[in-house]
Parts: C-alpha cells; sequence; structure tokens
C-alpha cells in the first residue's frame, strides 16, 4: 500500500525510518483495539515486503532496519552485563538451569529450526547455519513479558533468569563462531565457483 500511495512518494523517500514509523503505527493500533502487537508487527513487516518486492526501497529499509538491531543489542548488552554484574542474573541460576541452557542452545533450537527451514529451498549446510545462527532469544524477553503481566508465575525470577542466560550465552556464541563459520562458507562457494567453469569447459 505504502508504495501505491500518491505515486509511490514513500518508496520515492528512501527513508529508512519508514520501518520504525510502520513499527510503531502497526504495534500501537493494534494493541489500542486489544490485538496483539507483536504478531501485528510481523504481518506488517511480511505485508510491506510483498508489495513491489523488487523495489530498491527495501533494501534501504533492511539495511537501517539492521543498524537499529545493532544499536538495540548493545543497550541489551549493557543492560544484560549490569544484571549479572549486580549478581541478580546469577541469583536464580543452578545446575538444572545450566543444564537447561546448554539444551536449549545446543539442541533444542537448531533442531527446531532446521525442522522449519526444511523445504525453503537452502542447501543442507546453510540450512544448519541458519538453524544454529538465526535467532538469539531476544523476542522471548517480550513473550516472557507479556504472559507475567496477563498471569502470575511461580519461581518468576528462575525463569527470567533462564531466558536472559540463554540470550547472554547465545549473543557471546554467535560472537566468537559466526565469523569463522561465514568464512568457512564463503571459502566453500568461492572454491565451487572456481570448479564450475573447469567443468564447463571439459
Amino acid at each position: 500500500m505504502s508504495f501505491r500511495m500518491m505515486g509511490s512518494s514513500l518508496a520515492k523517500t528512501k527513508d529508512g525510518f519508514v520501518a520504525l514509523g510502520m513499527t510503531f503505527t502497526t504495534y500501537g493500533l493494534t494493541q489500542l483495539i486489544g490485538g496483539y502487537g507483536f504478531v501485528a508487527v510481523f504481518l506488517a513487516a511480511i505485508a510491506f515486503r510483498a508489495s513491489e518486492r523488487d523495489h530498491d526501497f527495501h533494501e534501504q529499509l533492511h539495511d537501517f532496519a539492521e543498524q537499529i538491531e545493532r544499536l538495540l543489542m548493545m543497550v541489551l548488552l549493557v543492560c544484560l552485563g549490569s544484571i549479572a554484574a549486580s549478581g541478580q542474573l546469577l541469583a536464580g541460576i543452578d545446575w538444572r538451569v545450566s543444564a537447561f541452557v546448554v539444551l536449549a542452545i545446543a539442541f533444542v533450537r537448531p533442531i527446531i529450526g532446521w525442522l522449519s527451514l526444511l523445504g525453503a529451498g537452502h542447501s543442507p549446510g546453510e540450512t544448519v547455519i541458519i538453524a544454529v545462527f538465526g535467532i538469539r532469544g531476544l523476542g522471548s524477553i517480550y513473550y516472557l513479558a507479556y504472559a507475567t503481566g496477563q498471569a502470575e508465575f511461580e519461581n518468576v525470577q528462575t525463569v527470567w533468569a533462564t531466558v536472559l542466560l540463554i540470550i547472554l550465552v547465545s549473543i557471546v556464541v554467535h560472537g566468537i563462531a559466526v565469523t569463522p563459520t561465514m568464512r568457512w562458507i564463503d571459502g566453500r562457494r568461492s572454491r565451487a565457483a572456481r570448479r564450475q567453469p573447469a567443468r564447463s569447459v571439459h
């Protein structure tokens, strides 16, 4: 719709802040009418992406959204660091929480991610990489905050500690491993590209 209104004037602005405006407007209006703002923003993004799919404006929005995500990630890291330094994060952690965090990051989340990507058209290697490095669990903060706002739960501090620890460990592991992994993938692609012309010659 944004691309069709007023002769696609919105797309011509090349303003990445449209991503923020669309997010806040969709979330606010949905919450105002009693809907689920988090899902509404997700659906709005899909609809926006489907409109004029090949338009260059999508790349502009994507780059801007990535920059905002990195800024928010930095703020989140500072907050998590403050919580960890104060001892509030470690207070609710025992061996069971630690075991669950390892299980969730190393097995549960990658397996679920891999299953969800079946049939997406990626190579087996790419599917595994996306499943392992694709998410860090940031959405869990919203879901947990929403759940605790709707009902009362026992051991809420332990649940919060578990979620925050999963996010913190994911960020650290991803930060250490993603660069060499992507270099390995790029190297494989380069070798495959070099072999392809040689095969075509023969």
